[in-house]
Parts: structure tokens; sequence; C-alpha cells
């Protein structure tokens, strides 16, 4: 069963890969592929040392065809026991290497630059453990290989406790609760990974090598099968086997999950968003015409003589129409973006005069705006943007019958900067959650309403190579949550951190 865990995690991770081929999915993949070398090392070693219960054969293999076929293996001591020290001294590399990959404080970036310093102590103990150098300069001293054996064992735990204490302070180095809780599924992963590892690590591949030619060798093998184990702790150690190998197949689904959902979110609002430009410029060239003729014969009744309110009435009506469609069709077609370096302050500010613009009586609770912050943003379009939800969050509130102002908050997210933007209205509900984004979607009875700004948001939060993220509680409001890359620190102009 556990070999079955084992080979369904590592597959797993590769259709992982397969989907994302970054740096992430690669360490991922690899610390599975180094875990399934290792314990495919061990459970052909049990295998072939054989003297293990039936019950036990059940828990470690499933299927005892599987252990029969991993007995009858044609294979040295040599290659066995290489076997065990690839995977046993590669995966706290690629563990510590994908725990830095998901962080990112100051330590973690210049790790990712300097990854390859980190492979020395990993690449050293593998060429020690060569069966040749290993045979000829290592096993004739006994304390050359107990110097050997404890300088392997030494590392490796300083590794996985590393991995620990960086996803531990990349945790509490994240200040929202929601980033927080998506990355309890990644810490989940590595846990899972590392707690297999752990409790398999006592395997020493000189043990193997050495195959019990002396004493000392019984301190070097897998403990938990020697007979004086109780059957308690036995069981537990069994059992910890395989919650952790399914916390991590479960981890990694669900991952995979979370991504292909924001991919497949992405590729249908593309798809939408394309049908539905196409079906608007046909609708707005129709209409313009139809708008200008009507013009040219309202001209010509004027010319006429005939004078009245209501062909005022009526010019003024159609050039709020032109108005409103000129607005469609900028939020329909493809915009470009021309990012400068610009204050964050100076968006803000900016999206705050265009929401009292857009919808006087407006109330807005704005905290600091983080004046030493720039981010890299064409001010008019992101301030649009941002305007939208602002006023979206406001109606909302109204909708509600409450009249508290939409908070609106900036915060340092360690590469980015984000902007939380949280109103008191009823909530989106469940059936209409995945469809806020969609072109032409409204849950508002107005004529005035296209159903496009948060379309428009959205399309010009991620030009800006941003993502917004929303959280929403029925009867308790909704908080919309947009990251955008961090640019620099304007430390010149005299603000400190």
């Amino acid at each position: 069963m556990l070999f079955t865990l084992i080979t369904l995690l590592l597959l797993i991770e590769g259709v992982f890969l397969l989907l994302r081929r970054d740096r992430r999915s690669v360490f991922l993949f690899l610390s599975s592929l180094s875990l399934f070398t290792f314990i495919l090392g061990i459970l052909l070693y049990i295998a072939k040392k054989g003297g293990i219960t039936e019950a036990t054969s059940v828990l470690l293999y499933g299927l005892d065809e599987i252990r029969r076929w991993m007995q009858y293996r044609v294979m040295t001591l040599g290659q066995l026991g290489y076997i065990v020290a690839l995977g046993r001294f590669l995966f706290p590399l690629f563990i510590l290497l994908a725990a830095f990959s998901f962080s990112y404080f100051p330590l973690a970036l210049r790790m990712k630059r300097l990854w390859w310093t980190l492979a020395v102590l990993p690449v050293l103990s593998l060429i020690i453990y060569i069966p040749p150098v290993f045979k000829a300069f290592i096993a004739p001293w006994p304390w050359i290989l107990k110097a050997a054996v404890y300088f392997s064992r030494t590392w490796i735990y300083l590794y996985i406790a590393a991995s620990i204490a960086v996803m531990i302070h990349e945790y509490f180095s994240i200040t929202s609760s929601f980033f927080r809780r998506r990355f309890i599924t990644k810490m989940m992963i590595l846990a899972s990974l590392a707690i297999v590892y752990a409790l398999y690590a006592p395997q020493d591949p000189a043990q193997i090598y050495l195959f019990y030619s002396n004493d000392y060798m019984w301190n070097l093998g897998l403990w938990y099968l020697t007979s004086g184990i109780s059957d308690g702790m036995y069981v537990a150690v069994m059992a910890l086997s395989f919650v952790a190998s399914a916390a991590g197949c479960y981890g990694t689904l669900r991952y995979l999950r979370v991504i292909l959902d924001d991919e497949h979110e992405e590729v249908a609002l593309r798809r939408k968003a394309n049908d539905a430009s196409a079906g608007v410029s046909m609708f707005i060239h129709g209409t313009k015409n139809e708008i200008l003729a009507s013009r040219i014969l309202i001209s010509r009744i004027e010319k006429n003589g005939y004078q009245g309110k209501e062909l005022d009435d009526l010019k003024l009506m159609m050039d709020k129409l032109l108005t409103r469609m000129e607005r469609l069709h900028g939020a329909i077609s493809s915009r470009s973006v021309h990012l400068d370096a610009v204050p964050i302050e100076t968006v803000l500010e900016e999206a705050l005069r265009k929401a009292e613009r857009a919808c006087p009586g407006i109330l807005i609770d704005a905290s600091g705006f983080m004046e030493c912050i720039n981010v890299l943003a064409d001010t008019d379009n992101l301030s649009e943007a941002l305007s939208n939800i602002l006023v979206n969050g406001w109606e909302a509130t109204l909708s509600a019958s409450r009249s508290d102002p939409v908070q609106l908050a900036v915060s340092l997210e360690r590469l980015w900067v984000s902007i939380t933007i949280q109103d008191n209205g009823t909530g989106i509900p469940k059936e209409a959650q995945h469809r806020i984004w969609e072109p032409f979607y409204s849950s508002k009875n107005s004529s005035s309403n296209w159903g496009m700004g948060m379309y428009f948001a959205r399309s010009i939060i991620r030009m800006h190579l941003g993502s917004v993220r929303f959280e929403t509680r029925m009867g308790r409001g909704t908080r919309f949550i947009i990251l955008l890359p961090r640019y620099d620190r304007r430390e010149e102009n005299g603000c400190q951190d």
C-alpha cells in the first residue's frame, strides 16, 4: 500500500509538471521522484532481505506479486545501495529548493539565485557513497565509516529542518489571511513529503553495502522493523506513513485543481470576451448609423421651422446613448496599456476621484497609501479599474440598505502591493460567484448598467501583470484583493521602511 501511495504521488506530481512547467513544479516533481527512488530502494532491500510478516508485506507492498517481483530482481548490493543513496541524498536538496521556490522573503530570494550552493553536500555524499569509492576509502576504516554516516545524517536532518523553517517563516510573512489560507495547501504538500522521508531516513546505504558485516551496521537500518519495537509503535509508524502519503496526494490534487480552475476560467472568459467583442462591434456600428441618420432627420425638421423642447430632449437622449456606446466599446475592445513607474498613491487618489464622479455621495474609508511604494502602471486605466470595483462595492452596500463606507486598504505582500476593497453588501450568491467577471453579466436591475465594469477591471489588472481574487460571505459583504507587482522603493525621496 505504501508503494502504491508513493507511486500515485509521483504520477500526480508528473501531471502537475506537464501542466505548469515552472520552477515550483520542477522541484515538487524532483522531490517526489527522489522520495519514490528512496522508498523503492528500501522496499527492494526489504524484499530481498526477507523476514517480514504477511501483514507487513501487505502494508508495504500491497500485492504479494509486487513483493515477489522486487525480491527476484537481479542486482548487486552496490547497485541496490546506490539506488537508496540517490533518493536519500537528493530528496533533502529538492525539498529545500521547493520550499525556497514557494517563498519570497529576502533570504529565499537570494537562495533562488544561489541554489547551486545547496547542492554541494548532497553531491559530496553521492560521491562518497559511489560503491567503488565507498569500498576503497570508507569501509576499511571504522572511524571513517562512522564519520561518513554521521556527516550525511547531520546535513540531511539540517536540510529537512531548514525546509520546514522556510515554509513556517514564509507563512508568517504573509499578512493577508486570504493568501495565508492558500499557502497552507503548499505547506501540506511539502510537510507530507518530509514526514514520509523522515520516517525512513535512518536507512543508510552503508548497511546495504556491508549487509550486516559488522555489529555497528545494526544502528544504520530500519529501526522500526527490528524485533524490539512495540506493536503500538509499529502501527503508529505505518499509520503515519499512510496518512502523510495520502495528505501529499490530496494537497497536490487540491493545488492542481486551483491552478486548473484559474486557467479554465481565463480560457472561458477570453472566449466569451472575443464573442462579445464581435457582437458589440456589429451592434455599435449598426446603432451608430441609425443614430446619425436620426440626427440628420432632426436637422431637416429644424430647417423646416419646427422648434420645441421635444427635439432638444431627443438630441440629449441621443448624445447620452452615443456616450454610453463609446464607453461600452472602450470596455469590450482590446486596450493597450503604457506602464510607467508611478507612486501607488497617485493611482489610488485618481481612482477615488473617478469613483466620486461616477457615483456622487459614495463613502470610502481609505487607509494610508504607503507613499514610498512604486508600481508599474498605466494610471488612467488602472485607476478606472479600481474605481469600478469601488463603485460596485458601494452599490452593493446600498442594495443591502446599509451606509457603511467601502474600505480601501493598501499593504505590502512581499514582492507585491496588495490593495483590498471591502464592501458591506449582502455578499455574492454562490451561483453568481463564477460569473461576476463575465462580460455583460450583472445582478443589478438598472437600465444604465451594461455589466462590463468587473470584466473591464479584471482585464486591466491582468494587463498590469497583477491578479484579483475575492472572498464573500452572505449577509456580510465581499472583499476584493488585488495584487500588483511592486516596482521599487523611492528611498531617494527620503522614504523609509
